[in-house]
């Protein structure tokens, strides 16, 4: 494709909403024909909470972009603040399922079932660190080198992503899950691993985009799209009940 045909697609509907609906709909579907306790999984204690966790965002995944989209637009409101105000909120939603998720499992590796209020509070917590730091660095930036791209914020805000889901991997995962839950740990790592590929694939996509102009960059973008919007709820269930986490869970409780 040449010319602006990648950005175009990009902001099109088909792309910007229907097609970020597909996959939700089909694991929606999955989940309320499925047992609702998989034979095999990491945590059996973690099991209520995951599925309602995957049954709450994916429909949350689903609404975010009819939200700051097609909505807006039958509203006549697409073009004010309020659709910064919807896509803000929406951002930070699905920053919170990241920390809501390993919380929540951590919790369950010390042997009860996740207190969900608690979780929800340290979640929230650690949801607005990012927007934070973001927010400062970006103000920074723009003294020094002054008025910088709209768009520039949004690749502040991934690099720093980037750098917190590396923090957590690395630190937080361990410093929460005891070292004999090594699967639990090995989980948990996976799940922010994926959360960093895609923030980094928006970062570098951004890159293109704010430095060389780049239309490629566009549709660089769709790819992470759709590992954040598609495949994260199917990617986070998957792995939890994959016979490769769950044997060594099994041998695991068994030994405490």
């Amino acid at each position: 494709m040449t010319g602006d045909t990648w950005r175009a697609l990009y902001a099109s509907e088909a792309q910007g909403v229907w097609s970020l609906w597909v996959v939700p709909a089909l694991f929606l579907a999955y989940l309320a024909a499925a047992a609702r306790e998989p034979a095999t999984s990491l945590e059996p204690r973690a099991h209520r909470f995951l599925r309602a966790y995957a049954i709450v965002f994916a429909l949350e995944t689903m609404l975010d972009p009819f939200a700051g989209g097609p909505l807006l637009r039958w509203l006549g409101v697409a073009d004010g603040p309020l659709r910064t105000i919807v896509m803000v909120f929406f951002v930070l939603v699905g920053d919170f399922r990241v920390f809501l998720l390993v919380l929540g499992i951590a919790a369950s590796a010390h042997g009860a079932a996740p207190a969900l209020p608690r979780l929800v509070v340290e979640a929230g917590r650690w949801t607005l660190v990012v927007p934070l730091v973001a927010v400062a660095s970006h103000g920074a930036l723009a003294a020094v080198a002054g008025p910088l791209p709209a768009q520039s914020i949004w690749l502040v805000y991934e690099l720093a992503f980037v750098a917190m889901a590396l923090v957590w991997r690395q630190r937080i995962v361990p410093a929460r899950v005891p070292a004999e839950r090594p699967d639990v740990r090995a989980y948990l790592r996976a799940v922010l691993s994926y959360v960093l590929v895609y923030y980094a694939l928006w970062a570098l996509a951004d890159v293109c985009i704010l430095a060389a102009d780049l239309d490629a960059g566009w549709a660089l973008r769709i790819v992470p799209n759709q590992l954040y919007y598609a495949l994260y709820l199917p990617f986070v269930w998957a792995l939890f009940v994959s016979p490769r986490y769950a044997v060594a869970s099994t041998s695991a409780q068994t030994s405490r």
